[in-house]
């Protein structure tokens, strides 16, 4: 059952307590993220993430990771465009430790001199491991493209010169300046009485304060062609559009039309590009959402010499389902994303991320039930209105790889 309540500090709690599990997961999220940086902060939010693991003013690193292993728990964070989340997997007994230890790495990281300059160099690996793995660059490319010169084009990780001009003061304000109460969600899925979680979250969360945060500006959508020249093996590309935000009514009419274009090997784009045409190993569509805009990108990897070919195929099928969409193909997009919804409520990891994320979002918890209906409720129609809509937008593509067709791709956007 979920409870939702709200701390006198102005912090929300949020439980769902399932009978039968032996391990609870708990998590503390923030509705902080890259987004909420200044063009001289980029990739602090995430450097901020990596110092909570670096020593409180009661725990060195090594006591952090090692009181949760030695109960056989785990521990993580990881920062997004919109949101930073601190979790943690536990037996049910343990919860006492693990929101002690996430509560405490969230308000007591003492940012020390030498620990910070050891993540320095550890993010600036990070920022180089990504920049040499063109699957992973190419999303950024993507990203930076389709909200040039927004908060939400820049990348979660920052560059090696932004990270290396930070000193521990800049992340300790960046702390005390963004991480307000009434931004968190304190969440957690399993074995768990409301009641009791709820005196823990009074008790290890009492210093935190409420304090006005500075508002992010409307994020707009621009898009266009990013190409990088690189020496590669394959193209790796990303043909995309504005997609949409979070509390938009269409939301899963998107992810049905994603799930029918490229959500698995049945999809329209897998059977015409890879196994008719023998094109490509990988592609598949996907949809992102975020609170003013969104993105819906395709992704596929090619020789060099048929990237421009793959665009064609991709825009075509775009084209087709514009006008032409069966009965069959929605139930089995339909059913695919209903099974995704109901795989996860078996996963405690899974269900307390999504009353975190669904409240700070929405300011509600969703239940399931809802979503299947919204999710029975689409059509044939509501589906051709929305690619009509989504597809006829200006076009994003991203490029990286030799480059033959670049110059050509490029003309077109």
């Amino acid at each position: 059952m979920v409870k939702l309540d709200h701390l006198e500090n102005g912090l929300t709690v949020a439980t769902d307590n399932i009978d039968g599990f032996e391990t609870a997961s708990i998590g503390l999220f923030v509705n902080i993220g890259s987004v909420n940086e200044s063009d001289k902060q980029t990739g602090i939010s995430h450097f901020l993430e990596h110092m909570a693991f670096k020593g409180t003013k009661t725990r060195s690193a090594l006591q952090i990771s090692y009181e949760i292993e030695s109960v056989g728990g785990f521990i993580n964070a990881y920062t997004s465009k919109e949101v930073t989340a601190f979790h943690a997997k536990v037996l049910k007994e343990n919860i006492k430790l693990a929101v002690d230890i996430i509560t405490d790495i969230v308000q007591n990281s003492v940012f020390d001199e030498s620990e910070f300059k050891k993540e320095q160099g550890v993010i600036i690996q990070e920022i180089r491991q990504t920049n040499d793995t063109p699957d992973d660059y190419v999303f950024d490319m993507f990203q930076s493209k389709c909200f040039d010169n927004e908060h939400l084009g820049t990348q979660i990780l920052g560059s090696e010169e932004d990270i290396m001009s930070y000193k521990p003061k800049d992340l300790d304000s960046y702390l005390k300046t963004k991480y307000s109460t009434d931004k968190m969600v304190l969440s957690a899925s399993g074995r768990i009485s409301h009641d009791e979680f709820m005196d823990l979250a009074n008790r290890f969360t009492s210093d935190m304060k409420k304090f006005d945060v500075d508002p992010v500006e409307k994020q707009t959508y621009r898009g266009g062609f990013a190409f990088k020249q690189k020496d590669l093996e394959q193209t790796h590309l990303i043909l995309g559009f504005e997609g949409l935000s979070h509390t938009d009514e269409n939301k899963f009419d998107l992810s049905v039309l994603s799930a029918i274009l490229g959500g698995g090997m049945s999809s329209r784009l897998f059977q015409e590009i890879r196994e008719k045409r023998g094109l490509v190993y990988s592609v598949f569509s996907f949809c992102s959402n975020y609170r003013d805009t969104g993105t819906f990108g395709i992704y596929a990897a090619c020789e060099d010499e048929k990237a421009a070919e793959v665009v064609d195929l991709a825009n075509a099928e775009l084209e087709k389902i514009k006008n032409s969409i069966t009965d069959e193909e929605i139930k089995k997009a339909k059913t695919q994303l209903k099974a995704s919804l109901m795989m996860g409520l078996e996963s405690s990891a899974t269900r307390m991320e999504r009353m975190a994320s669904q409240y700070i979002h929405y300011g509600r918890i969703t239940p399931p039930s809802e979503i299947v209906e919204k999710i029975d409720r689409i059509s044939i129609d509501s589906l051709k209105k929305i690619a009509n809509n989504i597809f006829s937008s200006k076009p994003t593509l991203a490029l990286i790889g030799k480059g033959k067709d670049a110059e050509k791709l490029g003309e077109l956007f």
